[in-house]
């Protein structure tokens, strides 16, 4: 449909340039489905290799300023790939703010299946944990407040860039439901949360991922990072803004953020 390629173009001439777009032009997406052919093709147009999965709405906060009632995926890139301690510039008029999450690396291809993959199937093939923060902005006019399922998707589930942080190996025996994490703007601490604000826990936030890209016809790839959510909620920054978050004994990721 010639009124989801121009709005797939104008998403991703706003990912990569700036800028925001009417949420008129969505008035043709009608479904779920129609939203993730709209991402579908703005990732075919941005030139940069997927590096992994995002994953939104996790959480009650974002769920409600968004309007949705369920969790959403994104293809992320290495061109929003950074390793702490980062420099990011961030578009005005884009609603940026910043998210502490647990990520993980895939060590093997997890296929479509017919079956669901069970919880131990995919623990059996995550790597390492990756303590990170995740940079969001809304490419449409009026930022998040109401912004709906569908929109959310269309528009790359919110993703700007990406932070890793430390490579942790040794995390099998962590209960991640109670580990505390921190975030800091420019020294001063501005919420604490911990894993389990996110569905069940992080782990449960995988297996919901691997399940959901299987029923999507996507292959999780070896070498792929998928996100989990935020533990801090929805953190609103601006360019010149010096961004940490401490996760409890795994140390932290440091983030400046510079203007475009």
């Amino acid at each position: 449909m010639e009124s989801l390629e121009e709005l797939a173009t104008q998403i991703c001439h706003a990912f990569t340039c700036g800028g925001v777009i009417s949420r008129s032009l969505s008035a043709e997406i009608h479904s779920v489905a129609d939203a993730y052919a709209v991402q579908n093709r703005v990732a075919d147009l941005i030139d940069s290799r997927r590096i992994g999965w995002k994953v939104g709405a996790t959480s009650k906060e974002p769920q409600q300023l968004l309007g949705t009632a369920e969790p959403a995926t994104a293809p992320m890139f290495g061109s929003t790939w950074l390793e702490s301690p980062a420099k990011a510039s961030i578009f005005p008029n884009q609603d940026c703010s910043v998210e502490a999450e647990f990520a993980f690396r895939f060590i093997r291809n997890l296929p479509p299946r017919q079956l669901n993959y069970q919880m131990d199937e995919v623990l059996d093939s995550v790597d390492v944990l990756i303590p990170s923060i995740e940079i969001v902005g809304c490419r449409f006019q009026n930022g998040f407040a109401n912004l709906g399922a569908i929109r959310l998707i269309a528009d790359m589930t919110a993703h700007t860039a990406f932070v890793a942080g430390p490579n942790i190996h040794e995390w099998r025996d962590l209960d991640l439901r109670s580990s505390r994490v921190s975030l800091y703007r420019n020294g001063k601490l501005i919420v604490t949360g911990m894993g389990a604000n996110v569905l069940e826990g992080p782990l449960s936030v995988l297996e919901w991922t691997v399940n959901h890209l299987s029923r999507r016809g996507e292959t999780l790839r070896k070498g792929e990072i998928v996100t989990t959510g935020t533990c801090t909620g929805i953190t609103a920054v601006n360019p010149g803004d010096n961004i940490e978050a401490v996760f409890e004994n795994l140390g932290s990721v440091k983030l400046d953020l510079i203007p475009h």
